[in-house]
């Protein structure tokens, strides 16, 4: 039965039309529950489905879901996972403001900061840039310059 709905996934995400967003967070959790890497695009779906959400604890579920697939990306074997780590927290963050939980958010700010490394949004050609090509970049410097001045 797994394998059967793991080529399910398969085809889903390969078909010409494209699929649904919920119909892609689907099938990427489908098979990065038994391939690691399948998890970029997992946490890609999870943020793109989060921005289109209107309730906003689904929304702060899929941040947080997204979160925590870009903690489990290994590094060495996706140059992809910290650019994907910043944008899900950069996600949690806004949704955790939001639900009115700014120590958490500040939390969540604190360490996109201490991961951030100036330029590291702006290769061509990277999904995560490429994804978000049409919105603004997160405010990181300003956040880290404000903090070292506190």
């Amino acid at each position: 039965m797994l394998i059967e709905l793991e080529l399910i996934a398969r085809n889903v995400l390969l078909s010409s039309a494209g699929p649904d967003l919920v119909t892609e967070v689907w099938a990427c959790r489908t098979l990065a529950a038994r391939t690691p890497g399948h998890r970029s695009r997992l946490v890609g779906a999870l943020l793109r489905l989060e921005r289109v959400t209107d309730s906003p604890a689904a929304a702060l579920r899929l941040a947080e879901e997204a979160v925590a697939n870009a903690r489990q990306i290994d590094p060495v074997h996706d140059h992809h996972a910290t650019d994907l780590l910043i944008w899900a927290l950069h996600a949690l963050q806004r949704q955790l403001f939001a639900a009115d939980r700014p120590a958490e958010g500040l939390a969540a700010r604190q360490e996109i900061i201490a991961r951030y490394h100036p330029g590291l949004h702006t290769t061509l050609g990277c999904r995560v840039t490429a994804c978000y090509a049409d919105r603004e970049q997160p405010p990181i410097a300003d956040w880290a310059a404000a903090t070292t001045l506190s």
